[in-house]
């Protein structure tokens, strides 16, 4: 493993491979991920995947769209299916409150362009038999919103990383960080599979 490098990323979930992969879109050459166990292993492989739009941040509003759209393009680069699904997302509200709050979404989504509609409960009804709307006052509707996969969409930045120049080692754990004034030291340990479980060995990399 190499053991001096320009940056190190740790954790082979669905953030440490997306920053490993950005790192090396954007021209980094010397990126190095270490996971201490298996892709996806920690909390990327249970999580829910949602990709909703709209959101009262600017600036979160502008990251999902852009999340969107790079997961449509991960899998002509990388071969890999990001498990991308876009089905829409219907908010729908009880209260005059609920609805007040689903206009600052809309003005957030309107200013990054995103585009939303407003229901009444005669459209929801028509469009969604099953709903029962004699007690809605209306909805917010993203056709565009969708959800992921998070273990394919990892393993394809990953994959994509690796195209780039990313190096990925598995199995290492990194124990301590260290600032010496000048760089970085950080401390791994080796981890092998004993009995099913996975143990730190006597190997260790500074």
């Amino acid at each position: 493993m190499k053991t001096d490098v320009k940056a190190l990323v740790v954790g082979g979930g669905a953030v440490g491979t997306a920053i490993a992969y950005h790192l090396a879109k954007a021209g980094w050459d010397d990126v190095v991920l270490l996971e201490r166990d298996e892709l996806t292993c920690g909390s990327t492989w249970h999580a829910a995947g949602l990709l909703p739009l709209f959101n009262m941040s600017y600036a979160t509003t502008h990251i999902h769209k852009y999340s969107v759209e790079f997961y449509k393009s991960l899998e002509a680069e990388t071969g890999l299916n990001a498990g991308f699904a876009v089905v829409g997302n219907l908010r729908m509200a009880r209260t005059n409150e609920r609805m007040d709050e689903y206009m600052l979404y809309a003005s957030t989504a309107e200013t990054c362009d995103v585009p939303f509609e407003w229901l009444t409960p005669e459209q929801i009804k028509q469009r969604w038999p099953l709903i029962r709307t004699d007690d809605l006052k209306g909805a917010l509707y993203h056709n565009t919103d969708g959800y992921i996969n998070p273990a394919d969409v990892t393993m394809a930045m990953a994959k994509g990383a690796r195209q780039r120049g990313v190096v990925i080692e598995r199995k290492w754990q990194v124990d301590a960080y260290d600032w010496n004034g000048e760089v970085w030291e950080v401390t791994c340990t080796k981890m092998a599979e004993k009995g099913g479980n996975l143990v730190a060995t006597d190997e260790q990399v500074i």
